[in-house]
Formats: C-alpha cells, sequence, structure tokens
C-alpha cells in the first residue's frame, strides 16, 4: 500500500528530519519540559516529514480523518495529553520509544501502518 499526498500536502513535505524547536514551534500542545530529553530529540528527527503534514481533525471528523489527521493523533495526542496533566513523563516517553521501535523496523513502509485503508474513491473527511 502506498499513501498518496494531495498535491496541497506534496509540496510541504521534505525528506529533511525535524528540530525539537520546530516541533515545539509547531505544536503549542507539546510540553517544553521534554525539549531537553534526547526522545523526543530522535522522535523529531524520525518523524519530522510526518509530522510536517499532521493537522489535528475537528471534532466533526467522526471517520478518523484523512492522513495528515491520523498522523497528528498517532504522533502528537500522547504528547498533548501528557501536556494537560493526563498521563505521567515515564508512560509517555515509553509510547514515544515504542512507537519509535515499530519505525526502526519498518522505516519505508511505517507510515502506511498509521493510515486505515479506504475504498477508492471514498471522498476526503471533513465538515459539511
Amino acid at each position: 500500500m502506498q499513501i498518496r499526498l494531495s498535491s496541497d500536502l506534496q509540496g510541504r513535505t521534505t525528506a529533511a528530519s525535524m528540530s525539537v524547536d520546530e516541533l515545539l514551534a509547531r505544536f503549542p500542545e507539546v510540553p517544553h519540559d521534554l525539549r531537553d530529553e534526547p526522545l523526543l530529540q530522535e522522535y523529531a528527527r524520525a518523524f519530522g516529514p510526518l509530522l510536517r503534514v499532521a493537522r489535528k481533525p475537528t471534532p466533526c471528523m467522526r471517520d478518523g480523518g484523512d492522513a495528515e489527521h491520523v498522523f497528528y493523533t498517532r504522533l502528537v495526542n500522547d504528547l498533548a495529553i501528557y501536556g494537560i496533566g493526563l498521563a505521567r513523563r515515564e508512560r509517555t516517553l515509553a509510547r514515544l520509544a515504542s512507537l519509535l521501535e515499530q519505525y526502526r523496523k519498518q522505516p519505508a513502509t511505517f507510515a502506511c501502518t498509521l493510515v486505515p485503508r479506504k475504498a477508492p474513491g471514498t471522498p476526503r473527511s471533513g465538515c459539511g
């Protein structure tokens, strides 16, 4: 399976890694107390291209949204939950480490494992 990004998203992705500072700037819900955590640095480098297209789903996206929304849910949600105090630091870091381990096993196809399959011609998610 191959994830094809729409033309507007294709231009926003690059193979370059992301810095922790860029991650924190792009997602203010990520707590800044993790800035110096080596695991977060590795996380930003590994998932930078996916994080650059990640978008927070809106409440009306009952089906989980499109690829960019799933990337947000899978890659940023745990950090945001920790940021509002609903998770412990150790557990959050363990979840990040687990995701990195999954990525290391299949880096070329990892993004495909995050996004559920949709039938051809399925309309894009959204409100309306």
